[in-house]
């Protein structure tokens, strides 16, 4: 399909695969999008930045470039930047533009309930309701249109709500006074919006010709924004009084815009903001007539809340009235009751293809077009057959057969292509990358792009429906690990997966199942930790002294704010199960024996930085005597070193630095040290080949790689008093 996406270039109009439903969602073939002229738009005119705004720019980059160093240190920063620079990351430059669309339901998830295939709907929402051809669009985000309402006119409900919420915030009631500042698109909506609720309605713009469409709609009264006196004579409106309320609609670096609206308030008036103004406030004339300042957040409660909007969640109407949901349910109303009247506000209607002078068309200087739209080819049938991009048409052979491993690829986030993906490129010899499966159409494209696929898709189920794949190499979410690893055991492909197999111990019960109806499949996790030469020298050493040992295991892991995914425990699941995973892996690695006992203490959480999960003292008692000590910890500083490992057994030790070097005390074995550290993430991937075609391999059992797992979840229960 054809979708808009915008990156530091401008506007890209893009085929890419196309998206794939969830349980939760409506698949709709999109029939009209709008482009407003306003929050679209922002960043595309050619306005010439003064000196001083220049310098603020760069200012503002380096203060950011000095907070990562001092978060992360200069390493990680200047490899940051590097890798944003490659050309595999340009995917994530590309936004998708749009965010109010129309179109028929063709599909709906298992869980969808309250609508149906061949309903008319409505949506909102970046990145769901995008300049696409089709969309897939969570429930609480689509409303359905009633039948007097067209296709093209229900586009413009997104916008709608996003105006009628200012209002909303403004607390206004019948009769009163509100004052709409900047009459573009979303300001000439609300002016409607204001005089079907019964307000008085005074528009103020800058541009003379935004005051005639403001009367149009039916403004009571329009100033313009640039004349001396336009703040008296809207006072003088008001019996000199001073205005209920002003919306602010328009954006402007400038503080005026706030401090103006301040001066056209009476006494304990508001002030609610919907642009994007400046904040440097007059205080004294705030204290004075004791005004309320309000933020409009985008279409009303619900919006930016997961559970809200992507788990579908609803708000009890007795406690929140007006969601997001509910307001463009009732913007649909006005439509439908001819109180809002949308066809005037229309420029241009554009085919997708024509985007960049769709753009153009309202970003130019002497443009003053409010909105143009997108419309999409009437009959789609045909257009969503195409499951995925094919880059030929050559028939791919069952690869092990021949020493070919083919690969299907889950999943490829940054880790992914610079670890596995790269190493699989350079073990050609062994595997072939064919497919892949990412969950955004245009990081699938991109993933077709940057590795020459046979084919991509949003759904890694045509991977596993694809009997030409032989294994697939999994990088998804935490929490998504479990159900591709047993769907594709079910399928047949050896896995490669990334750490962590699983984050809820019913999932590892159902691998297991899987696993005892499909034997033959080989699965290993990304604890590549074992496969580091290093880590190879020292289990040579502890095999031929055959004694119990003594491991103390730091990790200087870094601090991970609370917001980020990873922490998160129904995504990331954690950091024991996201991180701690590698190292209790390790330990029973070095040691092969079975735990006897387990025990784990955490430093409280402080509720702002500290987490339990982050700093955690795991002691392990073995069968057969040995003890490992994992030290995890969140709070040291960043300049110390990642990992130490100190192994004492037999009248000797081992110290382990950062897998770059290692030394012997009292043995005969040679100190050693790398040109780099080396975890063992290639020769992780050169072993898994050589299992899949037969040669001898140092991967170990699964059921390593299962006991791990078990044990790491023991860990997290300990933690968290369950056990």
């Amino acid at each position: 399909m054809k979708q808009v996406y915008k990156n530091s270039a401008g506007i890209n109009v893009l085929e890419v695969p196309l998206p794939t439903l969830n349980a939760n969602q409506i698949l709709v073939d999109v029939k009209y999008s709008v482009i407003s002229s306003g929050t679209e738009t922002i960043g595309m005119r050619n306005e010439k930045k003064g000196v001083k705004e220049k310098i603020e720019e760069k200012l503002a980059l380096w203060k950011k470039v000095k907070e990562k160093v001092e978060k992360n240190g200069l390493k990680m920063t200047v490899e940051s930047v590097k890798r944003k620079l490659l050309p595999s990351e340009h995917a994530v430059l590309y936004q998708p533009a749009g965010y109010s669309n129309a179109g028929i339901i063709i599909a709906k998830g298992s869980n969808v309930i309250g609508f149906n295939v061949g309903d008319p709907v409505a949506c909102a929402g970046g990145g769901f309701a995008s300049h696409s051809e089709f969309a897939i669009v969570p429930t609480n985000l689509a409303i359905k249109i009633p039948d007097n309402v067209s296709l093209k006119e229900a586009a413009f409900t997104t916008l709608g709500s996003i105006a009628m919420q200012g209002l909303r915030r403004a607390d206004l009631s019948g009769g009163e006074s509100v004052v709409i500042y900047g009459l573009g698109l979303l300001g000439l909506l609300a002016v409607q919006i204001a005089k079907a609720w019964g307000l008085k309605v005074i528009g103020t713009d800058i541009k003379s010709e935004r005051l005639e469409m403001g009367r149009n709609v039916g403004a009571d009264f329009c100033v313009l924004s640039s004349n001396d006196n336009f703040i008296n004579e809207i006072i003088a409106d008001t019996d000199k009084n001073g205005v209920d309320a002003v919306i602010i609609y328009a954006s402007s670096k400038s503080s005026e815009l706030v401090n103006s609206a301040m001066k056209m308030c009476r006494s304990k008036g508001r002030v609610v903001l919907v642009g994007a103004v400046g904040m440097n406030l007059d205080r004294e004339l705030m204290y004075q007539k004791e005004l309320d300042l309000l933020m409009s957040t985008s279409y009303g409660p619900g919006r930016y809340d997961d559970n809200y909007e992507i788990k579908g969640i609803d708000y009890p109407i007795g406690y929140v009235r007006w969601t997001e949901n509910r307001n463009m349910l009732e913007f649909v109303n006005l439509l439908r009751t001819k109180k809002v009247n949308v066809t005037g506000l229309i420029g241009n209607i554009f085919d997708i293809s024509q985007a960049q002078e769709a753009y153009r068309s309202l970003v130019e200087p002497s443009s003053d077009i409010i909105a143009n739209l997108f419309e999409y080819e009437l009959n789609s049938e045909t257009k969503y057959t195409k499951k995925y991009l094919q880059k030929n048409g050559s028939q791919i052979e069952k690869g092990v057969a021949k020493n070919k491993i083919n690969v299907g690829i889950i999943g490829a986030g940054s880790f992914l292509k610079r670890n596995h993906l790269k190493n699989m490129q350079m073990l050609d010899s062994y595997y072939r990358l064919v497919a892949g499966a990412n969950k955004t159409p245009v990081s699938a494209k991109q993933l077709l792009k940057d590795y020459q696929l046979e084919y991509v898709t949003t759904d890694y189920k045509d991977i596993l429906d694809d009997t030409n794949i032989d294994m697939v190499v999994i990088g998804t979410r935490h929490d998504l690990h479990a159900q591709i690893v047993i769907d594709s055991i079910k399928a047949g492909k050896h896995i490669l997966v990334e750490k962590p197999l699983a984050i809820k111990q019913e999932d590892l019960i159902k691998i297991e199942e899987a696993l005892q109806s499909n034997p033959n499949v080989r699965i290993t996790v990304g604890f590549n930790r074992r496969y580091s030469p290093l880590i190879k020298k020292i289990k040579e050493v502890l095999n031929a002294s055959n004694a119990v040992v003594m491991i103390n295991y730091r990790i200087n892991a870094g601090f991970i704010d609370s917001s980020s995914w990873i922490q998160n425990l129904e995504i990331g699941g954690g950091r024991i199960h996201g991180e701690c995973c590698h190292f209790i892996d390790l330990v029973n690695y070095l040691i092969s024996s079975e735990i006897s006992k387990i025990h784990a203490v955490a430093i409280p959480v402080d509720n702002k930085k500290i987490k339990s999960e982050d700093n955690v003292i795991i002691t392990m008692k073995y069968t057969n005597g040995s003890i490992a000590v994992i030290t995890y910890s969140s709070i040291g500083g960043r300049d110390m070193e990642k990992e130490r490992i100190e192994l004492f057994t037999s009248n000797m030790s081992i110290v382990l630095d950062d897998f770059q070097s290692v030394k012997f005390y009292n043995c005969n074995e040679k100190d050693v040290r790398l040109s780099h550290a080396d975890k063992g993430m290639f020769n992780e991937i050169e072993e898994f080949a050589k299992l899949l075609t037969g040669e001898k391999s140092e991967i170990p059992s699964f059921d390593l790689d299962f006991y791990s797992t078990q044990i790491t979840q023991t860990v997290v229960d300990i933690i968290n008093g369950v056990k």
